[in-house]
């Protein structure tokens, strides 16, 4: 079962490769580089030369983001189309040398994040959890290859809002959205669904509740230290607008983290 989830990840992810790559561009895209990357950065809190392992790394606009500060990047993704255009997109740099490694790895075994070395400063995943079947390896992994003291910083749709059984509330005066309506949060589930509205075929995603994901982190020896929720950019550009950008006060991703003692 576990093996089928993970092909199903692999082909969404492949099939789709050069689409996420056009639409993400160098920087990734609003939701990305407004807010998910500036919260992971703050978070991981890094100097210069500092050592990170990314996971789920897609075309490396973090790892590049991270490389151009002076820091040492190993980013890694299940897909090879992925970090071919990952590879791509970094060889392109040409205002300065950057230090960043691609490795087409799957974060969900734990043996092939030990292949990558280190020891690391910090680990981080972005927007990377919902498509993976099995967080434990991962956790495990990570724990492995950091150092003492080291940060692995998760940033993640809020598995409150924004992967369970939800619905956009709307007046009956307007068709704005007010609100959401939760009807599923607790149990684990399997579910379909696309990034943005431009986006054909839909991904493989995995619900799962924010004390399961907490779980599988403690479980593996980390504890947790820091946390923000994080709201959408509320003027986005028409073509990345969602219905979540007109709901400021509701956080529709969360960035987590954790820490090896």
């Amino acid at each position: 079962m576990i093996a089928q989830l993970r092909q199903q990840v692999l082909d969404g992810w492949e099939s789709g490769a050069d689409f996420f790559d056009q639409r993400w561009g160098d920087q990734g895209d609003e939701f990305h580089h407004e807010v998910f990357a500036p919260a992971a950065e703050r978070m991981l809190g890094l100097e210069h030369g500092a050592k990170v392992i990314e996971f789920a790394c897609g075309n490396g606009a973090f790892a590049r983001r991270l490389g151009r500060r002076g820091m040492s990047v190993v980013a890694t993704d299940l897909s090879p189309a992925l970090i071919a255009h990952a590879e791509r997109r970094t060889e392109t740099i040409s205002d300065q040398a950057v230090d960043v490694t691609y490795r087409t790895v799957d974060a969900t075994d734990e043996r092939a994040i030990l292949n990558c070395g280190g020891p690391f400063d910090a680990a981080v995943c972005i927007m990377g959890v919902m498509s993976m079947p099995l967080l434990r390896p991962m956790f495990g992994g990570a724990w492995r290859v950091l150092r003492q003291r080291g940060v692995f910083v998760v940033v993640t749709l809020h598995p409150a809002f924004a992967t369970s059984g939800y619905k956009f509330t709307k007046s009956e005066q307007d068709d704005e959205p007010h609100g959401l309506t939760i009807e599923r949060y607790l149990s684990r589930y399997v579910t379909h669904g696309v990034t943005n509205t431009a986006q054909k075929e839909p991904q493989v995603y995995f619900h799962r509740s924010m004390s399961e994901l907490l779980a599988d982190a403690f479980a593996s020896g980390l504890v947790l230290d820091g946390m923000e929720e994080l709201s959408a950019p509320p003027q986005p550009t028409e073509e990345a607008k969602l219905i979540w950008n007109m709901l400021p006060d509701i956080p529709m991703a969360v960035a987590l983290r954790f820490r090896r003692v």
